[in-house]
């Protein structure tokens, strides 16, 4: 069924009318304006491998939206046959396609958002509302299986990246760079065991940042994107969260306050062990590795340009600068964040 048509799929009022929007990595996604007024997210999934994960992805926010979310979701609609996903057709090759509610709010995103406290003190609970609730449910209710390999799993991930050390020398870049990539994903892979057999496990979002939540005023209401979603290493939502909210400011010295601002408010609600808070740095190294590697993996795929993977690596080696610089530093700060969390009642956060 040709996406122009995909409305007959699902009981909304047709025909409608549809404008493309930001996706994701790995889909298209479109605003669909029905002959009614109502407005949809249609989701477009070129890899049919995705549908065990999709389906995964369905009965986890189903399951998530049971618990009385404080904020809105982005369910998927059930479409006429019951199903959640449909089968159809994007230039002439088959996909499949999901369909959700369109939720208010805006992307708090730029700035002065991104760097408002309060719009950061929210999403920080926001988030420890969800990791709370995602640390509850079990894994053998929810149908489907979370395909995606864990943020340490960086050999084998994409396509032709079976090692990601031999892919590098493809890259279009300085020898020297590649050099430093080298050592930098050597040193990763070694250290990421030790993390996985020493660090507590649960399902998390896994891609929480300020272009995927929605905000009115300072407050968020709603959470998108769980294409990610998936077990993985708990620290990492926090890890993902510090990792992008204060990103412009990195390396500036303004950084503390912003992170500091997020963190406490978050472990107020969702304590982390001291041993998880001192890993930071290594789980931030690898998150952005495991990033390097998917980018890489897009580009000899023919999905990234030459442009895009170039900034792509002076933006893992700036990253880098900043956690060898600061390591010590992020560590200190993480525990200061964990006792202060500790001396302030959750509800007053």
């Amino acid at each position: 069924m040709d996406i122009q048509q995909l409305w007959q799929a699902w009981p909304v009022a047709g025909p409608w009318q549809i404008f493309p929007m930001v996706g994701g990595t790995n889909t298209l996604i479109w605003r669909a304006l029905a002959a009614d007024g109502q407005q949809y997210a249609l989701r477009i999934i070129p890899n049919l491998a995705r549908i065990s994960h999709l389906r995964y992805e369905a009965s986890l926010l189903e399951a998530l939206a049971a618990t009385q979310p404080p904020v809105q979701l982005p369910l998927l609609l059930r479409a006429r046959d019951g199903d959640s996903i449909v089968e159809c057709e994007l230039e002439g090759k088959a996909a499949l396609a999901t369909l959700s509610p369109l939720l208010s709010g805006r992307l708090p995103d730029l700035l002065p958002d991104r760097h408002d406290p309060s719009i950061a003190v929210d999403a920080a609970q926001v988030l420890a509302w969800l990791d709370t609730a995602l640390a509850q449910l079990s894994p053998q209710s929810l149908a489907g299986s979370p395909q995606l390999p864990t943020f340490g799993t960086l050999k084998n991930r994409q396509g032709p990246i079976e090692d990601p050390l031999v892919c590098l020398q493809q890259l279009p870049a300085a020898p020297e760079k590649i050099q430093q990539l080298s050592s930098f994903l050597e040193e990763v892979i070694e250290l990421v065991p030790g993390l996985y057999r020493r660090l507590p496990q649960q399902i998390l979002h896994r891609d929480y940042d300020p272009a995927n939540i929605l905000a009115e005023g300072q407050r968020v209401t709603a959470v998108l994107d769980f294409e990610l979603a998936g077990p993985d290493l708990r620290a990492l939502d926090l890890c993902g969260a510090l990792s992008w909210w204060p990103v412009q400011l990195l390396g500036s010295g303004q950084e503390w306050a912003l992170m500091e601002t997020f963190a406490t408010a978050y472990l107020a609600r969702f304590p982390l062990s001291e041993e998880e808070l001192l890993a930071l740095p290594d789980l931030c190294r690898m998150r952005d590795a495991t990033s390097l590697v998917q980018r890489v993996g897009r580009y000899l795929t023919g999905q990234e340009s030459e442009g895009v993977i170039q900034r792509r690596v002076e933006h893992s080696l700036w990253r880098e600068a900043w956690i060898v610089a600061n390591r010590q530093t992020l560590q200190e700060h993480a525990l200061t964040w964990r006792h202060k969390a500790t001396a302030v009642p959750s509800g007053e956060n």
